[in-house]
């Protein structure tokens, strides 16, 4: 007996601002342009997908590459996504590098509309004496990687709280939900109708006294994800999924 199987071949994704506007040629930055000479080993007249990260992306070919920069042409009419009808937004803390990268891939990947980074009284140690904008700083390419992985032709708006409270204050007019294992009831999805939420998770240590009494004077809901004790860059990707699977079925 013999199979015949139907093979997918999935264009090569990039990311470039350049693919939206009226450009003939135009060059795609170095970091992109030494992973495709490099690693995908692409040559002249190869088509790639490229996306502006605003919801629109095209198919364009590579018209010149040398060393370390690549060139390409449009050759398809620029397709727009259709953007995201909710808006989810997560407000997390600043933890250890790897469980924060880990954590941001995740969720874009998901599909979360804005992330809010803020800096925890409770910050881990190996962290807290860091410039936390250093930390910000190597996160696009995380980002960037992601949805191109993924398929999203829009990059989540990132935001630097120097402070839980700092961070609140960006979130005015929306449905705010916050996650601590303290919490006395569940999260129930069925009850998210809002356009428009922000998810609050705590750092490894949990909220501060003042954090929590911060939240507190907000009246915001403290609501508990699973009976089991989920890491701090576990709880927001198990949040995420939920929230974007609820959506997905109304």
């Amino acid at each position: 007996m013999s199979y015949s199987y139907n093979v997918i071949v999935r264009t090569h994704r990039i990311y470039c601002k350049s693919v939206s506007e009226n450009n003939s040629v135009f060059k795609i930055d170095q970091t992109q342009s030494m992973h495709l000479i490099k690693v995908l080993r692409l040559k002249e007249k190869d088509k790639v997908e490229v996306f502006d990260g605003c919801g629109a992306s095209a198919i364009c070919e590579i018209v010149e590459l040398d060393r370390s920069s690549v060139s390409l042409v449009r050759v398809s009419d620029l397709e727009v996504s259709k953007k995201p009808t909710k808006k989810i937004v997560f407000m997390v803390p600043f933890i250890k590098k790897d469980n924060f990268h880990f954590m941001v891939q995740k969720l874009c990947e998901i599909g979360i509309s804005e992330f809010i980074f803020y800096k925890p009284d409770l910050i881990d140690q190996s962290i807290a004496k860091k410039d936390v904008t250093k930390i910000y700083s190597k996160l696009e390419d995380v980002i960037i990687s992601a949805c191109k992985q993924c398929g999203s032709n829009f990059l989540p708006v990132t935001r630097i709280a120097s402070s839980l409270n700092d961070g609140i204050a960006l979130v005015n007019d929306m449905d705010v939900c916050v996650f601590d294992v303290n919490a006395k009831s569940s999260f129930d999805i069925t009850k998210i109708n809002s356009s428009s939420i922000c998810m609050i998770t705590g750092p490894e240590s949990g909220f501060s006294e003042s954090e929590i009494k911060l939240l507190n004077l907000h009246k915001f809901e403290f609501k508990l994800v699973s009976k089991n004790i989920l890491r701090a860059e576990t709880a927001p990707v198990v949040i995420a999924s939920l929230i974007q699977n609820h959506f997905d079925n109304i």
